[in-house]
């Protein structure tokens, strides 16, 4: 019997590689760690949350599924709960300024680290510029479309690329890309630009450029 997920989580495992042994930062219920188990053979997981109450649920899925010398269950605060062998961390569903926290103060616990999958709810183009100065690349984009709100999943690998204002702020494979989702999350995104324009005061004249120099990225995307 297989797991269900929704899509974002599909997407997420999607990124994930055969051989990987993932750290599952804020795993709720365990669904994409047993999603993960149950798809690619040979990954190993670590499913950990800041609280006692997912993890009791999540033990009991991993349980149903039959995969507890498979899963690891772990309590505690962000990353803390890595192990050494651990080269992958995802963290999905959580604010991007979070995310970013989880990660830049504990860069002592990621040495062993080559990929990050992140996905988060907001501040997409902080999450971006913020992991790249870690020492991480942008090596796949996907944007997801989930309860009519477009979700960007980023697989970051170890290393150094040089990134434009366009490129953190749209994601410069999603730029390359163009597909017909991208153009839909562009649109949408110009929107609240030009809505944001509409309310903010005269006085904003810096925040007001910033939109105008935004919107016009946008329809050179486009």
């Amino acid at each position: 019997m297989k797991v269900k997920i929704n899509n974002r989580l599909e997407k997420v495992a999607s990124l994930v590689k055969e051989n990987d042994y993932v750290l599952d930062v804020g795993c709720d219920h365990a669904l994409l760690d047993i999603y993960l188990l149950q798809t690619k053979k040979r990954v190993r997981a670590i499913a950990s949350d800041i609280k006692e109450g997912p993890l009791v649920h999540a033990k009991e899925n991993i349980k149903k599924y039959q995969l507890q010398d498979k899963i690891k269950v772990k309590l505690g605060n962000g990353i803390d709960t890595i192990e050494e062998e651990v080269n992958t961390i995802i963290i999905s569903g959580m604010g991007g300024k979070n995310i970013v926290g989880i990660l830049k103060y504990k860069t002592n616990l990621m040495k062993k680290v080559d990929t990050l999958i992140l996905s988060p709810n907001n501040d997409t183009e902080f999450v971006r510029k913020e992991i790249c100065r870690l020492g991480f690349y942008i090596e796949e984009e996907i944007l997801v479309l989930e309860k009519k709100f477009f979700y960007p999943i980023l697989r970051f690998r170890r290393g150094k690329k040089h990134y434009r204002k366009e490129d953190y702020l749209f994601g410069p494979i999603l730029r390359i890309r163009k597909d017909p989702s991208f153009h839909e999350y562009m649109k949408r995104e110009k929107e609240v630009r030009q809505k944001l324009l509409q309310i903010l005061p005269k006085n904003y004249m810096k925040k007001r450029w910033e939109l105008k120099n935004e919107i016009k990225m946008i329809e050179k995307n486009l």
